[in-house]
């Protein structure tokens, strides 16, 4: 309300003011300041025009208050500018100095500044007067009708940093006055902070705005620009927290709801598409507002509600207005995105799309790496079981960009589209081929390509029975046929494995497929960057087929995979394959093939790990006599199922391979350990051309070379080593005599007389009585150097028993030893004194004494019995048998 103006007219005031006039009574606050200044007739004649304009100034500058009535002039536009600036620093010293006292003059002067149309260089010091006289504007006492139009003016002309402070104070203590002409005041301080770069100008007209919203009410009108405003200037990041406050102060009050819904509204509307600043911070604000940190609860917008808006914000493509869309959708799925519904997440998915299509234009890594962390977040709520939407859109959108996902994307991904792969989806076959296509052929991480391995695992081992060969041929072979070309190991191993857990079952005309994509693995000339595990895998694989096929017809299938391996070993020696990996192979190999039997009816077996032996009804180690005695049991009429013949002679002659060729000491003895066992199957080795002479003159010539060429030998290994593991499979060879030729008999028995001299010498003692039973003929001949051998040995205990079963054996055997002179009879003897050994031993030497003594001839007899009592030791029971056999037995 406006004071009720005094009856003291204006000019008595002015008069009292100067002291012209009668004195006023004084005032509690006059009575405090020093006593007025008179102005005398002189000081007013140095005022008047005619004194010259230097001489006026002067005055001035000395006499403000006093001076003012004179200077009126002076404030016209044709002065100089010092003049005008002398007279305005009169009037503020004159307002300043009065204070209260002024009263109602304050409206004299208010007018004196209104009217007064100066150049610009005058603004600031008019704005100067103005302050003085409305305090910053916090008093407007005697303005109050003029002081709308009078900052409305003023904005027109100086609307400056200072200005703006005074209008804050002036929104805030005087709001009411200004209440007709806020609208317009709103649009030019937001035409200010649209135009301005200035940091201060911005500040102030914030302040302004703030003043506003908190002191007055923002007019409806003036809704749209103030956003508008702020939306643009929050971009300004020392700006940004202060635009937030003031936003949320706006949509606290009853023109929330408008606000959100122009802010909407600017993102929807074409014309402002090419204003990303301004889009960005309706985003932001938007964002804010609803779902942020500090959100309005008293806002009843929904995510539905305002997301289109944001998804037509992107009609063009801005890094900056899709960043924040990321930014603000991001933080409203972590917070909330357990509560959205089908609906809401149609359109985020929407909106996801269009930031998926923008950053292949844009090409920003930033942006392109918080899209990609948007995604993340929708996973990690769909395997939270929080996602609510449309999981086949969601999984379509990251399948687009798959080969830029991480490798836990992409495994969720395949795993999702592994639930559709199955029979009760329409096209699941072409579905998991597409999979395999994509995540499998057309893709270079290990982790996601054995993914995809597993999952055809699963679906092979769940659909065998009903479509076997239709995965076969569509999906499988297609697929995996290049698989030994591949360069990542991991994946040739799990891929090798797939095949041969399919092989194994399959018993349709794709087994011949697989196998080939199999042999092809096992073939692969391995190199340092690509060693031999999957080619392990493979073999390992073939041998648990051949297993499995041996039992099972066609029995072609169990032939083909019989050759695979025999070839794969030729290879490694060709090759000459020398590495651990490879050494392995080798040592699982040959333990399989030292593992087949045959029966009386040849039927092929295998002994497996639990010791049981169990004989294929398909498969033979030749054809000719099981077919005929399948002919004789079969009645009339029947059909037998056609067999396979597995013949010997090939694994036979990779043996030999190794035995001449290993270089590793393991895989060697492997072979030399179990090879006796195998000899005694002979149907298995004579039932196809198996050289036993060649094994026999290669197993004589290793006890002198082989140590020269073993190159991954334990520690202590010597040439002992070796004659211990050979003499078992010689003495396993005596057997087979028939089919040695004499000249290779002979170099058996020579090479058993030659390790009598070392630790191998009972074996060699063991092995030479089988010669004496097996070849007599080659061993009447040996025998006389032989007997001398033996008596250069030790008498241990080790050696007691082999010896005296040799003699034990030999005495039987007279036809051997016909031809024996005395002295050969005396070495006998003297092999025999065993004297100090274990009573057992010593009375198995005496019986064999008597049996030598008693198959003597007579005319030996003599000698030997002197011999005999001269070493002494006998037993009753040996001087009994010689006594009743000698004629010259003597006390």
């Amino acid at each position: 309300m406006n004071k009720q103006p005094s009856k003291e007219s204006l000019k008595d005031k002015v008069k009292g003011i100067f002291g012209l006039g009668s004195p006023r009574p004084p005032s509690k606050q006059t009575e405090s300041k020093p006593s007025e200044f008179i102005i005398t007739l002189d000081i007013l004649k140095e005022l008047h025009p005619d004194c010259g304009l230097s001489n006026r100034i002067r005055v001035a500058n000395h006499h403000a208050v006093e001076a003012y009535g004179r200077l009126e002039d002076m404030l016209t536009p044709e002065q100089p500018p010092e003049a005008r600036h002398a007279v305005l620093l009169l009037l503020r010293a004159v307002i300043q100095g009065q204070g209260e006292r002024l009263g109602p003059l304050r409206a004299f002067f208010f007018k004196v500044i209104r009217d007064y149309q100066p150049p610009n260089e005058d603004l600031s010091d008019r704005l100067e007067v103005f302050k003085a006289l409305t305090e910053n504007g916090k008093d407007i006492t005697y303005l109050e009708e003029d002081i709308a139009g009078f900052v409305l003016l003023w904005m027109d002309i100086g609307l400056t940093a200072d200005f703006l402070h005074v209008l804050v104070n002036l929104v805030k203590f005087n709001s009411c006055y200004l209440d007709q002409n806020v609208s317009v005041m709103v649009q030019k301080i937001c035409l200010l902070c649209n135009r301005t770069t200035a940091s201060t100008d911005i500040e102030m007209a914030l302040q302004v705005l703030d003043a506003v919203v908190c002191y007055n009410c923002l007019p409806s009108d003036s809704l749209t620009v103030f956003i508008i405003t702020l939306c643009r200037t929050v971009n300004v990041k020392e700006f940004c927290e202060s635009c937030w406050k003031l936003m949320r102060k706006v949509l606290g009050t009853h023109l929330g709801h408008s606000a959100i819904y122009t802010m909407c509204r600017i993102m929807e509307e074409r014309a402002y598409m090419e204003d990303s600043p301004l889009l960005r911070g309706a985003v932001f604000f938007v964002g804010m507002a609803l779902w942020g940190a500090h959100r309005l609860p008293a806002l009843k917008n929904t995510p539905t509600l305002v997301l289109p808006s944001f998804y037509k914000a992107m009609w063009c493509a801005n890094e900056m207005v899709s960043y924040e869309i990321v930014l603000s959708i991001t933080r409203l799925i972590k917070k909330y995105g357990k509560e959205l519904q089908v609906v809401t997440w149609d359109i985020l998915l929407g909106i996801i799309e269009r930031l998926l299509q923008q950053i292949q234009s844009i090409g920003s890594a930033e942006l392109k790496s918080i899209v990609f962390e948007l995604l993340t977040t929708v996973e990690e709520l769909y395997e939270q079981n929080g996602f609510h939407g449309s999981s086949d859109k969601f999984f379509s959108l990251v399948e687009k960009c798959a080969d830029k996902r991480p490798d836990a994307s992409v495994l969720t991904l395949i795993s999702y589209r592994a639930q559709s792969i199955q029979p009760a989806k329409d096209g699941w076959i072409q579905n998991l081929h597409r999979l395999m296509e994509k995540f499998f052929r057309n893709e270079s991480r290990g982790v996601i390509r054995i993914k995809v391995l597993h999952i055809l695992s699963f679906v092979l081992s769940t659909n065998r029975q009903l479509y076997e060969e239709e995965l076969i041929e569509v999906v499988v072979v297609p697929q995996l046929s290049g698989i030994a070309e591949d360069r990542d190991l991991a994946v040739r191993r799990q891929a090798t494995q797939l095949l041969v857990d399919l092989a194994e079952s399959c018993s349709t005309h794709h087994f011949t497929s697989l196998l080939d994509i199999i042999q092809r693995v096992s073939e692969r000339d391995p190199t340092a960057e690509s060693p031999m595990e999957d080619v392990r895998t493979a073999i390992r694989g073939l041998l648990e087929i051949l297993q499995s096929k041996l039992y099972s017809l066609p029995a072609s299938h169990a032939s083909r995979v019989y050759e695979l391996l025999i070839g794969h070993l030729q290879l490694h020696y060709k090759s000459k394959y020398s590495s651990a990996v490879a050494c392995s192979i080798r040592l699982q190999v040959f333990d399989f093939l030292l593992m087949m039997r045959t029966d009386s009816l040849h039927r092929l077996g295998f002994l497996s790990k639990d010791g049981v032996l169990r004989f294929s009804p398909y498969c033979h180690c030749d054809m000719g006599e099981p077919e005929k005695r399948g002919s004789e049991k079969k009645p009339a009429g029947s059909v037998s199922p056609p067999a396979a013949c597995l013949p010997y002679s090939p694994a036979f002659n990779v043996l030999l391979q190794c035995l001449k060729m290993e270089t590793d000491w393991k895989v060697l003895k492997l072979v030399l350990d179990k090879m006796p066992w195998t000899l005694q199957y002979k149907v298995l080795l004579l039932s196809s051309p198996c050289s036993i002479d060649q094994l026999c003159s290669t197993l004589c010539s290793m006890v002198h070379t082989v140590t020269e060429r073993l190159k991954k030998t334990p520690d202590g290994f010597s040439r002992t080593d070796v004659q211990l593991a050979v003499v078992p499979v010689l003495t396993a060879i005596t057997s087979y005599h028939n089919y040695l030729e004499q000249a290779r008999q002979r170099e058996l028995v020579q090479c058993l007389e030659a390790g009598l001299i070392y630790r191998c010498a009972k074996q060699c003692v063991v092995a030479l009585t089988m010669c004496t039973v097996e070849m007599p003929d080659i061993m009447i001949k040996l025998l006389p150097a032989l007997i001398v051998k033996l008596t250069h040995i030790s008498a241990t205990v080790a050696m007691a028993s082999p010896m005296l079963e040799f003699l034990s054996t030999l005495v039987r055997l007279p036809h051997l030893y016909a031809y024996f002179v005395a002295e050969q009879y005396v070495s006998l003897t003297s092999t025999l004194c065993l004297s100090r050994f274990n009573q057992y031993i010593v009375s198995l030497a005496h019986h064999v004494i008597s049996m030598w003594f008693i198959r003597c001839r007579l005319t030996f007899r003599k000698d030997f019995v002197q011999y005999i009592t001269k070493v002494g030791g006998l037993c009753v029971y040996t001087c009994v048998i010689i006594y009743l056999y000698s004629e010259t037995f003597s006390l």
